[in-house]
């Protein structure tokens, strides 16, 4: 009876982790297109500690074309309204994605790939409450180089 109880209880929270990343994983909004890549975004809530989460921007970016490409860009932010001086630090603000032909790249915070995430703000654990600090991003200087 114990082990039915643990397997079910295993199969629902497995169904509720899938749907919550489903969802929030699925709203995503378009960046930037044109005809070799297509860059979009959305905001999600990652566990961070017992009292509250992380909101990050995560990015999709698609390879639109049948050849490998490596995608680079620098990441402008402002946090409550301010401009943060990027330059002071630019490896910081710089990404660079290698892009096999057609392929689809997703930023979460559940795999390695968190480093092409933006921080945008926390959320409390409890009350759903969100205090963001992320008021804009750009991503700017991208370039594009053939493999």
């Amino acid at each position: 009876m114990k082990k039915k109880l643990l397997y079910a209880s295993l199969v629902c929270a497995t169904f509720l982790l899938s749907n919550n990343l489903f969802s929030q994983s699925n709203n995503w909004e378009e960046y930037l297109i044109n005809d070799i890549y297509k860059i979009e975004y959305s905001y999600q809530t990652c566990e961070f500690s017992s009292t509250a989460s992380q909101e990050l921007v995560v990015f999709k970016i698609s390879n639109l074309i049948n050849n490998n490409i490596n995608l680079n860009y620098s990441t402008k932010i402002w946090n409550n309204g301010k401009e943060v001086e990027t330059e002071l630090n630019p490896e910081e603000f710089r990404r660079s994605i290698k892009l096999q032909a057609n392929e689809v790249f997703i930023s979460d915070c559940e795999t390695n790939n968190k480093e092409y995430t933006i921080f945008s703000g926390f959320v409390h654990n409890t009350t759903q409450e969100r205090y963001p600090t992320l008021t804009k991003f750009e991503l700017i200087n991208i370039t594009i180089e053939n493999e």
